[in-house]
């Protein structure tokens, strides 16, 4: 009989269109974080972003122990229950990607970048890769927490306050005194007991609450923007239509969630505004609670939207009691009441030593309303794959599919169409969604995502690590040279940057070029020479004199006399062997000697003069301005005049001959009071002198190194983007080239950022007519963002002098603003210092051998999941993106992820650091233009790569005895021009030969 009335009603509820509103328990808010349902339930959402490591087995193991510790120990009592939510949606993650991509687009049109090809492919490209997620915890806190007499006091109380008559308005006096104190103390033990193992989590305010219930509910009408009216809100004016006050209070809460009706199409499909959605709920759970990755990754490979509600409520095991005692007294009429009441009896002894809790849970998929075959097939997927998660069953039969569907939306009601199981709480966490990697950022200017999709936003620079210190490690070609264009683009999109932020690049070979061309060609014309690319040779046209100051500036500031000392000193060393000794006081001596011999006043000194025809742009303005120097003037005269007309670059341009050259040293070390102070002092046992030794060695250099012995020729002016290739000046092999290399990295980083370490004391020590300049220089390098790398950073393995002053710029880095990058190939190419100050490590890869893994796992203290990640996962580049595991430290704790850094075509062309794609990239740059030519790469290489195609034919002209034009620069220039010849022509096909 009961079956059959079920079956009668089942039939109405069809005929008829469902109101939304009667789903939805929640009333009001009761403060910023808890609202309150009608019965008097409090009810507050914590947002669980995910786990900061990545979990495996073991992982897995001890959350399971932890969490049936810690999340369990409310769940013995009654009155209790938690409900968690998990979204997936591939077709929104386009929402997630333009939020997470405003500070690009943002920071693009404040620098003036047209990036915005770029910029739009990496959207539609990232889409391909991601779905949107989300995930709640919502707490409730039900009267049943009450004693009887509590709850009765409770009731009167409530019922002795006055309100007005507002039958269909909010009524904020709702919640009982006595449950406020209970739902405080659960959501701090939850909140600190996610903490604890690691879980990411926030507790979020009603209004976000609200906006995730409505985003649930109607997925393609989710925005921030939304705000439901609450008590403490202003009071939205509308004109009264009835006798009481409901018109002119705060609107009910299902009424402003709920914008329409649903349709019940068949017993198991409801149309809901534009969307058709299914439910099936679990009616037995697993046999073997399984983790949930493995549900997850067959409703992924489906491409199956769905949300799943698992509502875990306390005191199971006395829900159990009639039960148990209708199982006794039938137990004599079979053996299977007679197992039922074993079965409840030792649950109800388990429940003495750990929380037993009910669960219910209500899974349900969506589809476009004019698309009912989908909505089937999803259903049906969403079904098959939760009853092959560990064995369990599932229906999507019930007597109301709209209660159904509405069972597994978010925080609406305490309750669930799905049948209640008894189960121990241990084996209940087994079955939540512990493994999703969480981010220290809630927005990024670069955008990584996990292996399955989950979007992950990274931000250079922020105030959630103690320095900006990153290691970038990898064997060739595992990505790890895109991966640091990659961040040095996403610094300079940072939103907030109102002008181009500095990023100084050491490189060896093409690597950055692409990333410098690529902010060089995006920027107007008249700005192109704020990016900058060099290569650096030895030669007088490139040549950078050390002691050139800052402009006005007699003197060298406290780091750069700091930095000439150290660059002396290992000029004067010999090859392989520490320093003479007296030398270092030798040299603190001569440097000061020579920039008090160079100064324009003060007794005996020797200003340089003026000469006619040596710097024409000086000549030029010295004309235009009808500038007057006096009788003999000296360089500085005219830098002073220049800078009094404005004339900033031309002052600078006269000050390069101001400054003292290196050739000077020889002159400050004969000086008579240098003499009376070392000149006895000699080296070893040899009878050669200290001074005498400076003299010969600093001749020694100005042969050897004509980049350092004259005036500034080469110089990054007002450059802000700047890359210095040292491939040809920075040799490897013995320990002359070894003492080369660590003179050329001084040099090239003195270049770069010497005007970075310039602190608001440094004003004081400057000529008073220059303060002002030099004031709002330092405003705008403290404001901006800075970030320096070094590329190749094996290198400098043996030139003590530049790790050392990395390690020094490292420690103080912070203070000054400055980020610094080192990338090598082998963890042993850092030393333990760099290993021990760095925030941020990047594994891109590693070597084959189990030893070099088990070392780096060693050093960073890494979990055997982790291991296996970089053993199985950090396989380099593929056309979905170059996988890498990230260590990062924060003020939150230490994060460990597995990431994948998925690039579209056009930005995998435009960083590309490969020989071949860099030749072929330049050849098409100057032919078509940047844009165009991004385009055009990407289109016939979608891979981001032309290696592939130039080497097939190298290898197919070689055969054929075809040297000369087997050659790979040939290959090149003929792949460049076909390439053109489609463009030009408008073929718009693949090259023939292609």
């Amino acid at each position: 009989m009961i079956q059959y009335i079920n079956e009668i009603f089942a039939s109405i509820l069809l005929a008829v269109r469902q109101p939304m509103e009667a789903f939805i328990q929640l009333e009001t808010a009761d403060d910023d974080t808890t609202l309150v349902t009608g019965d008097g339930s409090l009810v507050s959402f914590v947002k669980l972003f995910g786990a900061r490591q990545i979990i495996g087995d073991a992982e897995y193991q001890w959350i399971i122990e932890q969490a049936t510790l810690k999340l369990g120990a409310r769940f013995d009592r009654p009155g209790y229950a938690m409900q968690i939510c998990f979204a997936r949606d591939p077709s929104t993650v386009g929402h997630d990607i333009d939020r997470l991509m405003k500070g690009n687009r943002a920071a693009a049109r404040a620098l003036d970048l047209d990036l915005e090809d770029l910029l739009n492919e990496r959207r539609r490209h990232l889409a391909r890769y991601m779905a949107h997620e989300d995930m709640y915890i919502i707490l409730w806190t039900r009267p049943s927490a009450l004693s009887k007499s509590e709850f009765k006091k409770s009731i009167g109380d409530r019922r002795a306050k006055k309100w007005v008559k507002a039958a269909q308005a909010q009524f904020p006096m709702l919640a009982f005194e006595a449950l406020r104190t209970r739902h405080k103390s659960y959501i701090s033990s939850i909140l600190g007991a996610l903490e604890e193992i690691a879980m990411k989590a926030q507790l979020i305010d009603t209004h976000e609450a609200l906006n995730a219930v409505r985003t649930s509910i109607y997925p393609q009408l989710g925005h921030d923007d939304w705000r439901a009216n609450l008590p403490g809100d202003p009071l939205m004016p509308r004109a009264p239509l009835g006798k009481d006050a409901s018109d002119i209070l705060w609107p009910p809460l299902r009424r402003q969630i709920c914008t329409g009706n649903a349709t019940i199409i068949s017993s198991s499909i409801v149309r809901i505004g534009n969307l058709l959605w299914g439910a099936a709920d679990m009616t037995l759970a697993p046999a073997e609670p399984s983790p949930f990755p493995q549900l997850l990754a067959r409703l992924i490979d489906n491409d199956v939207p769905f949300r799943l509600s698992f509502l875990i409520e306390s005191a199971g095991a006395q829900g159990s009691n009639f039960q148990m005692f209708a199982a006794a007294v039938l137990a004599f009429t079979n053996e299977v009441n007679r197992q039922i009441r074993e079965s409840l009896k030792a649950l109800q002894q388990l429940a003495q030593s750990e929380p037993v809790v009910k669960l219910r849970v209500s899974i349900a998929t969506f589809a476009p309303a004019n698309d009912r075959p989908l909505i089937e097939t999803r259903l049906s997927t969403i079904v098959q794959a939760l009853e092959a998660w560990g064995y369990c069953q599932a229906s999507f039969v019930s007597g109301d599919p709209l209660e159904t569907v509405m069972s597994s939306a978010v925080g609406i009601a305490c309750a669930s169409t799905a049948p209640t199981a008894i189960a121990p709480f241990r084996e209940v966490v087994k079955l939540l969604p512990w493994q999703r990697a969480s981010s220290p950022f809630s927005e990024g200017s670069v955008l990584f995502r996990s292996a399955d999709g989950r979007p992950w936003p990274y931000q250079t620079g922020t105030s959630l690590t103690t320095t900006w210190f990153d290691l970038i490690f990898a064997q060739p070609g595992a990505g790890k040279s895109v991966l640091m264009n990659a961040l040095n683009l996403g610094t300079i999109l940072s939103a907030g940057v109102s002008r181009l932020p500095f990023v100084a690049i050491l490189d060896i070979g093409p690597s950055s070029s692409g990333l410098i061309s690529l902010v060089r060609d995006a920027l107007p014309l008249e700005r192109r020479y704020e990016a900058v690319h060099i290569k650096l040779r030895m030669t007088p046209e490139y040549a950078i004199n050390p002691f050139d100051t800052q402009l006005g500036c007699r003197y060298p500031l406290t780091e750069e006399r700091a930095y000439l000392t150290e660059l002396l000193t290992l000029l004067c060393t010999a090859p392989g062997q520490p320093p003479y000794d007296g030398m270092m006081q030798l040299v603190g001596l001569c440097v000061d000697e020579m920039y008090r011999w160079r100064d324009d006043s003060g007794a005996n000194t020797e200003a340089r003069p003026y000469l006619v025809r040596v710097e024409p742009d000086v000549d030029e303005a010295l004309e235009k301005y009808d500038i007057h120097l006096p009788q003999d003037p000296y360089w500085w005269d005219v830098v002073d005049s220049l800078f009094d007309k404005g004339a900033m670059h031309e002052a600078m341009l006269g000050q390069r001959h101001a400054v003292p050259t290196l050739v000077d040293a020889v002159t400050a070390a004969r000086r008579p009071q240098i003499r009376a102070l070392l000149e006895g002092t000699q080296i070893g046992g040899s009878a050669e002198t200290v001074i005498h030794a400076f003299e010969r060695m600093i001749a020694s250099s100005v042969r050897e190194f004509p980049i350092l012995a004259s005036v500034t020729h080469f110089d990054i002016g007002a450059a802000r983007v700047a890359a210095i290739d040292l491939m040809d000046v920075a040799p490897q092999g013995d320990e002359l080239a070894d003492r080369q290399t660590a003179i050329m990295y001084m040099l090239a980083r003195h270049a770069l950022i010497r005007s970075w370490w310039m602190g608001q004391d440094a004003l004081r020590t400057m000529p008073e007519r220059y303060r002002p300049f030099h004031e709002a220089r330092l405003r705008d390098i403290v404001e901006t963002p800075k970030r320096i790398c070094f590329d190749e950073f094996h290198r400098t393995s043996k030139t003590t002098a530049v790790r050392s002053q990395v390690v020094r710029d490292v420690r103080e880095g912070r203070k000054w603003g400055v980020q610094i990058v080192l990338a090598s190939q082998l963890l042993d190419d850092f030393s333990t210092d760099m290993v021990d100050l760095a925030t941020g490590v990047w594994i891109c890869g590693t070597a084959v051998s189990d030893r070099a893994i088990n070392e780096t796992a060693e050093r960073f203290g890494l979990s055997d999941t982790a291991r296996w990640v970089m053993r199985y996962r950090l396989t380099g580049p593929r056309p979905s993106g170059a996988p890498v595991l990230l260590l990062l430290s924060t003020n939150e704790g230490r994060y460990e992820q597995h990431l994948i850094n998925t690039l579209g075509p056009i930005e995998l062309w435009a960083l590309s650091t490969s020989a071949e794609d860099v030749e072929l990239r330049k050849r098409v740059y100057v032919a078509l233009g940047a844009t165009r030519a991004r385009h055009t790469l990407a289109q016939f290489f979608p891979g981001g790569s032309a290696r592939q195609e130039i080497r097939r034919r190298v290898v197919m002209r070689t055969e054929k005895g075809e040297i000369e034009s087997g050659a790979t620069s040939v290959v090149i220039d003929e792949l460049a021009r076909e390439l053109i010849a489609q463009v030009r022509y408008g073929q718009g096909q693949t090259p023939a030969k292609i």
